[in-house]
């Protein structure tokens, strides 16, 4: 018995002066550790902030070291402008409680168990220029969170932004209920993956019209796993879930978009980037009505990942010195910023970039509606090129279709008669039969599409400079006149519409549909 309390004491012991050994070591090591992370997150923010017209410093102001923790104080420094108009300068400061690994105590608290070189507590200082963020979150540290550093430089934490109630304004206020992020990324934060949740975010402003606006987010969700790429752009994938938007203006019923999912992602091959961007919207219900399903789904393929980054630092450069005009976008270049950038986009150009809208899609019950555009580019010989034939060297291709399902007319139509009040169900479906065939007319006598069975199509394709429109070869000239001429057919056949949606009384036209 003694033999073994006397290895059980032993055990204690020798553990105790590995973790005595382990913290004064972490303690040695700390001043260059994080000199080394502040410099590597200072040159990541100065290749990505410089995109949203901001520059962001870190320094470690104070340090003051002891055996089992340390205490840091940093400063951030902020400069630029988001909105393009005159720059701002402004600061903030983090205090830090560093607990020396190898087993920290808040870690050992939460049964993790692996050894780290240190632990971060870090919490968002109070200033008078937070003074009001800080009041809004109940005067708490509305910033804080907790990273691990391991022996081999990855990182896992956490970051919180506190539930806050603040107006601000006197038209505008925000209900927010909170963010937490997880997050871990492996050495020099080469490979990132994070998740995060948020219960309700709402937004409540009195609009011009003396009408109180609502706006709710509910249940977010976002999960995150990105590597940095050969060009040093993030690559991987990015995902957001609301399981709700809410929408409401004055007394009238709120529009609510349920299931709502954004997805990026982003790859790289021989230094070309190539992206995908998708939103879909599970269900849009007005008034207790289910109208139908959306999906959105963007592309982008063959951007030269050097001539885009030259590109997003220029513009960044003038986003910050504010060379941007606040309403147009447009920047004020000198003439070697306009060199610098007619070179680079001469080189994105080369490698034949392209972009498309691969489907915009509306669902209802009994039919689907949907529209898709694509362009390619090609490197011109000259800018200084006449602008006809600048847009016909430039332009490689274009496709561009437009199918409109006779169903899905009748399901809206049938929707805005319940929202409207109508319970003639007859009635109902006369008025939206009659809708289909009135689209159906219009298209065949505009010239500018077909019937195909149940759907009214549209397709467009341009290449060579010839023009494929709904099947038929044509010239450029050719499609711009039969596009003119088209007009006033539309507008004819536009006279004999309804113009409020309401359902028709007129017994000749209810028999004519028969």
């Amino acid at each position: 018995m003694k033999k073994i309390v006397g290895s059980a004491l032993g055990v204690i012991v020798a553990l105790g002066a590995l973790s005595t050994a382990g913290a004064w070591y972490t303690g040695q090591q700390l001043p260059d550790v994080l000199e080394t992370s502040i410099k590597q997150a200072n040159e990541d923010m100065a290749k990505t902030l410089p995109a949203v017209g901001l520059s962001a410093t870190i320094e470690l102001v104070s340090l003051e070291r002891q055996l089992f923790s340390s205490h840091a104080r940093y400063r951030i420094q902020f400069a630029g402008s988001l909105d393009g108009e005159s720059p701002s300068n402004f600061e903030w400061f983090v205090t830090d409680r560093i607990e020396h690994g190898p087993f920290p105590l808040s870690r050992l608290q939460t049964l993790k168990l692996m050894p780290v070189m240190a632990t971060s507590n870090y919490v968002l200082e109070r200033s008078p220029e937070l003074e009001k963020w800080f009041a809004a979150s109940q005067d708490g540290a509305p910033l804080q969170g907790q990273v691990s550093l391991g022996y081999d430089r990855s990182m896992s934490g956490n970051l919180r932004l506190q539930p806050l109630k603040v107006a601000l304004d006197e038209q505008t206020h925000i209900d927010f209920t909170g963010l937490e992020i997880d997050f871990d990324s492996s050495a020099n934060v080469e490979k990132i993956s994070a998740s995060g949740v948020m219960d309700s975010l709402t937004v409540t402003s009195t609009l011009s019209t003396d009408e109180r606006m609502r706006l709710e987010f509910k249940g977010m969700n976002l999960t995150s796993n990105t590597r940095k790429g050969v060009s040093d752009f993030y690559l991987g994938q990015n995902e957001v879930r609301l399981q709700q938007i809410e929408l409401q203006i004055g007394e009238s019923a709120p529009i609510l978009l349920k299931d709502f999912v954004q997805r990026d992602e982003t790859s790289e091959a021989n230094q070309q980037l190539s992206a995908r961007y998708s939103y879909d919207i599970g269900m849009i219900s007005y008034q207790g009505n289910d109208i139908g399903s959306s999906e959105m789904l963007w592309t982008v393929k063959n951007l030269d990942a050097v001539a885009l980054q030259s590109m997003i630092e220029l513009y960044g450069t003038l986003l910050q010195s504010g060379k941007v005009d606040s309403e147009s976008g447009m920047p004020e270049l000198t003439d070697e910023q306009t060199a610098q950038f007619k070179a680079d986009l001469e080189k994105l150009l080369a490698g034949k970039p392209g972009m498309a809208l691969e489907k915009l899609a509306f669902k209802t019950a009994n039919g689907e509606s949907s529209f898709s555009f694509g362009l390619d580019l090609n490197k011109p010989a000259s800018f200084d090129l006449p602008a006809p034939e600048l847009a016909k060297q430039l332009i490689a291709q274009l496709d561009a279709k437009l199918l409109v399902s006779k169903a899905m007319i009748g399901d809206v139509v049938g929707v805005q008669a319940a929202i409207a009040g109508e319970t003639d169900k007859e009635a109902i479906a006369q008025q939206a039969a009659m809708m289909s065939e009135m689209a159906s007319g219009m298209a065949v006598a505009s010239e500018l599409a077909i019937v195909q069975g149940e759907d009214i199509s549209t397709s467009l394709h341009y290449a060579n400079d010839q023009v494929t429109f709904n099947g038929k070869q044509m010239s450029v000239e050719q499609f711009a006149a039969l596009a003119m001429s088209s007009g006033g057919g539309l507008a004819g056949m536009g006279d004999d519409a309804p113009i409020d949606g309401t359902l028709l009384d007129d017994p000749e036209a209810e028999s004519s549909l028969q």
